[in-house]
């Protein structure tokens, strides 16, 4: 059968998904969501423990249009999120172009190049599969669902659990626990499990820069400002670190081999002081396992009954082909942060992570995703090829908020010099491809 499809497809309606559905929308375009939840809130609905907060701030993490209610304490907790992205989808009226407990499995472009527009073929709630046909499709999945677990010699026969599934100590299995990784998560519940159980283990392979929540009464995230350059940050936060916690050797864990800021900091204000009660213990990489026995490459052994991986994740797109994109060290590289190269309406959005709160580079970035959209309707090739030729495709990841946004006013100056000189030449806008749906 044949009915008309949206223009535009927006697949997750997460933090950054819903923020892209309102840009669309609001700039005149027609768009559709597709969800494979039962409600929107990605991560935060099912993706993160009871207890997690973020390390970011209220203020830098609510969208620009939208900030979060000043009721809200500096670091929300998981429910205070999921309530905060339920009432946006509220106040701009998203719900109602969402297809929840719907799964995309396979987006192809119609011509090679994508001008011809996408096929996307998901699966409904019933269990029927059907395709549709969009102009656009924004790829909102998020980054923190396909999970890195490493392989280490030998077998272990406690329970084994990534980090993305624990939600509470009720997980835990016995009463020695090991968190392997010690990323913001890892700290986290290697802190939760010394709290409940009394004590536990925490695995690293190399140092890490361990920021505190607030300085000087400021949450850090706000100091990422638009008038500081990241050596002054670094310099200013290095300073304070050393004066209100030492160096890691004071606690018993490795020097960082990088600088601040060339990886995502530990933001924690408990790790350390568990480090100094000896409720928490340092061991370096694990060598092997045998049964419950845990060998450490500095030979020490641990009986543990629990592993939590807290290793981090893939940034993958697994309905669309790996091609469509070029790929650097795992991270898809972009043009403008979103777009392939050399195809045309596909727009990969979130693949950013911010080092402070991600809220106003998810209004501004969205807006600029939603311009492409409309400014790709009116050329018949990728506009992509045109823009890369004054701003190179990268695969940026961990990025500074100000220096961010100051790349997306740049994105924004750059594309009224272009649609100027398409307009000189007098090109015509191009149809948009024809709506279909297709059930198998």
């Amino acid at each position: 059968m044949t009915a008309p499809a949206a223009p535009h497809l927006v697949i997750g309606a997460g933090y950054a998904g819903l923020g892209v559905a309102r840009a669309l929308r609001a700039d005149g375009l027609d768009v559709e969501v597709v969800e494979k939840n039962d409600e929107v809130g990605g991560n935060w609905l099912n993706g993160v423990y009871d207890s997690t907060h973020i390390i970011s701030s209220r203020d830098t993490t609510g969208y620009a249009e939208f900030p979060m209610p000043r009721s809200y304490p500096d670091f929300p907790s998981r429910d205070q999120m999921i309530a905060y992205l339920r009432s946006y989808a509220e106040a701009f009226s998203l719900r109602e172009l969402i297809r929840f407990r719907t799964e995309v499995t396979n987006v192809v472009p119609v011509t090679p190049d994508g001008v011809g527009g996408w096929d996307a073929t998901m699966r409904l709630p019933d269990g029927t599969v059907v395709t549709r046909r969009y102009t656009g499709v924004a790829v909102c999945n998020g980054h923190h669902w396909d999970k890195h677990i490493p392989t280490r010699p030998g077998i272990f026969s406690g329970l084994q659990m990534h980090s993305k599934d624990y939600r509470n100590p009720s997980d835990f299995q016995g009463s020695r626990v090991l968190v392997v990784g010690a990323g913001n998560s890892g700290c986290d519940i290697a802190v939760e499990a010394s709290r409940h159980l009394g004590h536990s283990l925490i695995s690293m392979r190399r140092g890490y820069h361990f920021l505190p929540k607030t300085v000087l009464g400021i949450p850090a995230a706000e100091l990422d400002l638009p008038w500081m350059p990241l050596w002054a940050q670094r310099t200013f936060l290095r300073s304070m670190v050393r004066i209100i916690h030492g160096r890691n050797e004071r606690y018993g864990i490795p020097t960082p081999d990088h600088r601040l800021f060339d990886r995502h900091p530990v933001v924690n204000s408990e790790m350390l002081h568990a480090l100094r009660h000896g409720r928490v213990e340092y061991r370096p990489d694990i060598e092997r396992f045998d049964g419950k026995t845990v060998t450490f490459i500095d030979g020490r052994r641990e009986e543990v009954d629990t592993i939590v991986w807290a290793t981090g994740f893939a940034v993958t797109f697994p309905f669309l082909d790996r091609d469509i994109f070029e790929w650097e060290n795992g991270i898809p590289k972009r043009v403008f942060g979103m777009l392939p190269s050399t195809v045309a309406g596909i727009y990969a959005f979130g693949v950013l992570q911010p080092r402070g709160g991600a809220g106003p580079l998810i209004s501004r970035g969205a807006e600029l995703l939603a311009r492409l959209a409309r400014i790709q309707a009116t050329v018949d090739h990728p506009i992509a090829i045109d823009l890369a030729r004054i701003r190179r495709a990268d695969a940026r990841h961990l990025v500074g908020v100000s220096e961010t946004m100051r790349q997306i006013a740049v994105a924004n100056r750059i594309l009224d010099v272009y649609t100027w000189r398409q307009r000189r030449r007098g090109l015509p806008a191009r149809s948009a491809p024809e709506s279909a749906e297709r059930v198998a």
